[in-house]
C-alpha cells in the first residue's frame, strides 16, 4: 500500500527522537521536507557563482531588514536573489537611473541604490494593498522622494517627470512580476483583491489596451523599459507585449529567456512551471549587451 509524503513525513517525524528534532536547524528541516516532496524548498533559491562573490555576501547580510521570519522553515532567498541579478545587470550595463513599477517592500531600490543607480518607484496606494510597506530608514532620503503610491495605469507623464531632474531621461523603467497579477496564468487570477473582483472582459482592457497606451505616454520620458513577465503563452502575456511593440515604434524590442539555473529563479511559483521572460523595449545597445550574461534571445 502506498503512502502519500504527508503520512511519511508524520511517520518519520513520530520515529525521530524529540532532542534530535530539537537540535535540526529549519534549513535542515525544509530540505528534508523538500526531499519527501512536501513543499518546495528553498523557495527557487539557485546555487550560482554570482551569489557566492563578495560584493553579493555583503549586500545580503546588509538586507537582512527584508528577512520574514516563519516558524519551521527559513528565511526566502529567491528575493534577493533576484533582485542582485537584476541590479548587477543594470549596473554593468551602465544605467544611471531606474524607475521600479510594483516596489513593494523595496527590496530592489535597496540593490539598485547600493549599486550606485539612482532609483525610484510606484505601487498601489495603502488601501489597495499590504505590500508596498518598505522598512523604516532601508532607503534613503533621495529614494524615498521619488516612491509614488499610485495605481501605474493612472500615474501620469507630467508626475513621472517631476520625481527627477528638468529635461532628464530616466535610463530604464522595469517590473518583475508585477503584472503577473492581471494575467490569467494560473487558476484563481489576480492576487490583489481589486483586481480579482474585475470584470474579466475590464482586466483584459486594462493589459491589452490600457498597458500600452500608458507605455506609449511614459515612453517620451524613459530610454528603456523591461518586463519580467509571464512567458509568452502564460495568460496571453505574448499578445499583450506584442500590442506594445505597435505602440513603441522607436525602441528595439525583444524576448529573452534567463539561462540555466536563473530560469529556475525566475518562476513565478514553486507550484507551477510558468517560468518569466524578459520583454526588452530598448534604444541604449548596451542593456542588451550586458543581458546576454544571464539570458539569451528567442
Amino acid at each position: 500500500m502506498s503512502h502519500s509524503p504527508w503520512e511519511l513525513a508524520n511517520v518519520l517525524r513520530r520515529a525521530l527522537p524529540d532532542s534530535l528534532k530539537a537540535r535540526a536547524s529549519k534549513q535542515l528541516k525544509a530540505r528534508f521536507r523538500a526531499l519527501l516532496g512536501i513543499e518546495p524548498w528553498p523557495d527557487l533559491a539557485v546555487h550560482y557563482p554570482l551569489f557566492r562573490n563578495a560584493e553579493y555576501r555583503v549586500l545580503r547580510e546588509a538586507a537582512r531588514v527584508f528577512d520574514v521570519e516563519k516558524p519551521n522553515k527559513p528565511v526566502l532567498e529567491r528575493g534577493h536573489q533576484v533582485s542582485y541579478v537584476i541590479a548587477k545587470w543594470l549596473r554593468d550595463a551602465g544605467v544611471r537611473s531606474a524607475f521600479h513599477v510594483g516596489f513593494a517592500n523595496g527590496r530592489y531600490l535597496f540593490y539598485l541604490s547600493r549599486l550606485g543607480i539612482a532609483c525610484g518607484g510606484v505601487d498601489l496606494p495603502p488601501e489597495r494593498t499590504a505590500w508596498a510597506n518598505v522598512p523604516r530608514g532601508v532607503l534613503g532620503e533621495a529614494v524615498m522622494r521619488r516612491l509614488l503610491r499610485r495605481d501605474f495605469f493612472e500615474l501620469t507623464r507630467g508626475e513621472f517627470d517631476a520625481l527627477w531632474e528638468p529635461g532628464t531621461a530616466v535610463d530604464v523603467l522595469f517590473s518583475e512580476a508585477t503584472f503577473e497579477t492581471l494575467l490569467p496564468w494560473r487558476e484563481g487570477g489576480a492576487s490583489v483583491p481589486g483586481y480579482l473582483a474585475m470584470d474579466p472582459g475590464a482586466l483584459r482592457a486594462l493589459m491589452h489596451e490600457r498597458f500600452p497606451a500608458k507605455l506609449s505616454e511614459l515612453s517620451r520620458s524613459v530610454r528603456n523599459m523591461i518586463f519580467i513577465e509571464p512567458e509568452p503563452e502564460a495568460g496571453g502575456a505574448g499578445a499583450v507585449f506584442e500590442a506594445c511593440v505597435a505602440r513603441l515604434g522607436g525602441f528595439e524590442h525583444g524576448v529573452w529567456d534567463f539561462r540555466p539555473p536563473l530560469d529556475s529563479l525566475f518562476r513565478l511559483s514553486p507550484r507551477f512551471p510558468t517560468r518569466q521572460c524578459i520583454y526588452a523595449f530598448t534604444t541604449d545597445p548596451a542593456l542588451l549587451v550586458a543581458l546576454e550574461t544571464y539570458a539569451v534571445k528567442r
